[in-house]
């Protein structure tokens, strides 16, 4: 049975000693991928060295001038942050790590997951994390939170590492990206058809990634909610809106 196949993408990389230490513990934790979204420096004599034996990490890292180049065949992405926002800021609304660990280790998944870390001056910027199926954070002192990127990667990969080391843990996870961003388009589509205000269409959208997200939502299940989505949209298609008003405000059901 396929295990989860876990992809490290480090956007826009600003020190050639992160990139080198992140190589080293992608191998540390028996995995390859490593992604450099737009670095701001090129792989020289540093890197090599604080990577150690995993140069064929370094050799193979594919780099990418956009983060949708680097993520278009992810099933599954996960942001890092070191200030999660509260509740109202959905963007940077995060689970900790131990919580994220608990939702895989009680999960069936398989498929590509993507692991973005970055930036070491600013961390990943709103307009990334809002691309996420989750976003994680990790516990730590409240003095001070912010951790090194590679360490923070370190610590992310070897909790990953455990889950997968353990042969009782399966990871089946049957929902492409692909059919979830086909899910999230069934959702905007119904925003639009009952005239969803637009100023509250974007935090509903990411609202409901995050729930899809967090819900490590199988095939069979989105399958069956695609079936519920087409037909609310057919139903808001034959009815006016003053109908639906009409025969519907006192009902729990939409009929036409």
């Amino acid at each position: 049975m396929k295990l989860l196949d876990v992809r490290t993408i480090f956007v826009e990389p600003l020190y050639e000693i992160n990139i080198g230490y992140i190589a080293r513990v992608i191998k540390n934790f028996g995995f390859t991928e490593l992604y450099l979204v737009n670095p701001q420096i090129k792989i020289g004599t540093q890197a090599k060295m604080m990577a150690a034996h995993a140069q064929d990490i370094l050799e193979n890292a594919i780099i990418t001038k956009s983060l949708d180049e680097a993520i278009k065949d992810v099933d599954f992405l996960v942001g890092t942050t070191g200030k999660p926002g509260r509740d109202h800021n959905l963007k940077r609304a995060a689970i900790t790590l131990t919580e994220f660990i608990e939702v895989i280790r009680n999960s069936k998944v398989y498929g590509k997951l993507g692991l973005l870390l970055g930036r070491e001056d600013h961390g990943l910027p709103n307009r990334v994390l809002e691309k996420c199926d989750i976003v994680v954070t990790i516990e730590a002192n409240s003095d001070y939170p912010i951790l090194n990127v590679s360490h923070a990667a370190a610590i992310l990969l070897y909790e990953l590492y455990k889950c997968m080391r353990d042969k009782q843990i399966h990871f089946i996870h049957k929902a492409s990206g692909e059919e979830k961003e086909r899910l999230i388009k069934f959702f905007e589509l119904l925003l639009d058809k009952i005239q969803y205000p637009e100023v509250k269409k974007q935090r509903a959208l990411l609202a409901f990634r995050r729930l899809v997200g967090r819900a490590l939502i199988s095939s069979t299940e989105i399958h069956a909610l695609y079936g519920v989505f087409r037909r609310t949209a057919s139903l808001l298609n034959k009815c006016s809106e003053k109908s639906l008003f009409q025969r519907c405000s006192n009902s729990n059901e939409v009929r036409c």
